[in-house]
């Protein structure tokens, strides 16, 4: 088909629809008349593989696809005769232009394979919309996110179909074995199904094709016995941090960002990077706890500030092969782990003076991360000069820490607390380590 004849038929099928919904607009649901937008368009863009031979077409039509849209949402005009059609629901969601965004993504990354494009765009277009519908009209179950709250009756419905999507294209149309089929089909089913969890604002429509993707990309090659592990593991990661996450100040999706980013760890690098997050986890779980009356929930910002310096160094020696940021990596969680105690003692203990809240955050992590580097230095990896440098980035970033982050309501200033958490964490792994 001429490229330009298949861009003015998607565009006459997304006007069209829209059109439609508008008509029906009073009988329908706003909810409903988003989602059916969504899936109908969804399933004219599974033809994209056979359609577009070059991704020019699919950019060109994104570019269309949002311009039209943003003219929707933000000319008084349009908006008073299209804008429930997309923007009806009451909370604020960019949904569809992130929608836009993930096909046209998901169709370059896929370089013309049809598996790797048409299994995500599926799990966008039906598992998203059956959760999200499910969870509305029949969902009891709930579950705090910072979107609001959703529904594990609606969490169900997605990994269900998002399961069908993946394990019937792979069984029917791919020479992946049964058994491998069933395992990434159900691993990569509930890992998109927790990414849906804890999206918000609509992103969701950018992370899942995106991150099917990454997922089918790193499964595939892989064992039945390699996918049976990966499935255990993000299992027992979800149950652990279900299971604690009374103990944390962290609302419900917040933890389950905790399980995402300590799964992508394991996977993307080996278990030993795993650990010093795993530890300062488990202190921070052993604080002693907020009485139940002001205890503060706190979102997933939370743990992405701890993450972000964690994260920074393991992506270093991708982008520099050779080299080796475990060190830095080390004493940055070792770092977090002693401001998150001066935090938690400045709060449940308000009769310690500051001296004495900061020799507590020093120490418990300068011993719990020592005993931890000890496997390392057996191994020849630390030598014993590594043991002088965990209590200078502790002292290094408490010193930051504890005068800069914002003790009274530190939600109004988002940059005092990156810079006193993820800064602060940052420094002191450089400055300890000498940035070797």
């Amino acid at each position: 088909m001429n490229p330009w004849l298949g861009i003015a038929t998607v565009l006459a099928a997304l006007s069209v629809t829209m059109g439609v919904m508008r008509a029906l607009g009073r009988f329908v649901q706003p909810e409903i008349s988003r989602k059916t937008v969504h899936v109908v368009m969804g399933l004219v863009m599974l033809s994209f593989p056979w359609v577009f031979n070059e991704a020019w077409p699919v950019v060109v039509l994104c570019a269309f696809a949002m311009t039209g849209l943003a003219a929707v949402r933000f000319l008084p005009l349009l908006n008073r005769g299209m804008g429930n059609v997309l923007g009806g629901v009451e909370r604020k969601s960019w949904g569809e232009f992130y929608f836009s965004i993930g096909v046209t993504a998901v169709f370059i990354l896929s370089g013309g394979d049809a598996i790797l494009y048409c299994v995500p765009v599926l799990i966008l277009t039906l598992a998203d919309a059956a959760g999200a519908l499910v969870g509305i009209f029949y969902g009891v179950a709930r579950y705090q996110t910072d979107d609001g709250h959703k529904t594990a009756e609606g969490s169900l419905a997605f990994f269900t179909i998002a399961f069908l999507s993946c394990h019937i294209p792979l069984l029917l149309f791919t020479e992946t074995g049964r058994a491998e089929t069933l395992l990434v089909s159900l691993t990569a089913g509930f890992v998109v199904m927790l990414l849906e969890a804890v999206a918000w604002r609509g992103q969701d429509n950018l992370i899942l094709p995106v991150g099917m993707f990454v997922l089918l990309k790193l499964f595939l090659p892989l064992t039945t016995a390699e996918l049976l592990v990966r499935f255990g593991v993000i299992l027992g990661l979800v149950a652990v941090v279900t299971l604690l996450r009374k103990r944390t100040t962290l609302s419900d999706s917040a933890v389950l960002v905790c399980a995402l980013a300590a799964y992508a760890v394991w996977g993307f690098w080996r278990w030993t990077w795993l650990l010093p997050l795993l530890l300062a986890f488990a202190i921070y779980v052993g604080l002693p706890r907020f009485p139940g009356a002001v205890r503060p929930m706190q979102n997933f910002h939370a743990v992405t500030r701890v993450l972000a310096g964690a994260f920074l160094w393991m992506m270093v020696p991708k982008f520099f092969p050779g080299t080796d940021t475990f060190a830095p990596f080390f004493l940055c969680a070792a770092a977090h782990a002693g401001n998150i105690v001066s935090a938690r003692f400045r709060a449940v203990r308000p009769e310690w003076s500051l001296r004495r809240v900061a020799v507590a955050a020093w120490c418990v992590p300068t011993v719990l991360f020592g005993m931890l580097a000890v496997a390392w230095f057996i191994q020849g990896r630390f030598d014993w000069w590594f043991f002088l440098q965990i209590p200078l980035a502790v002292a290094f970033s408490l010193c930051v820490f504890i005068p800069v982050w914002p003790f009274r309501e530190p939600e109004k200033h988002p940059f005092r607390q990156w810079f006193s958490e993820t800064c602060a964490a940052v420094l002191a792994s450089c400055a300890a380590c000498g940035c070797d």
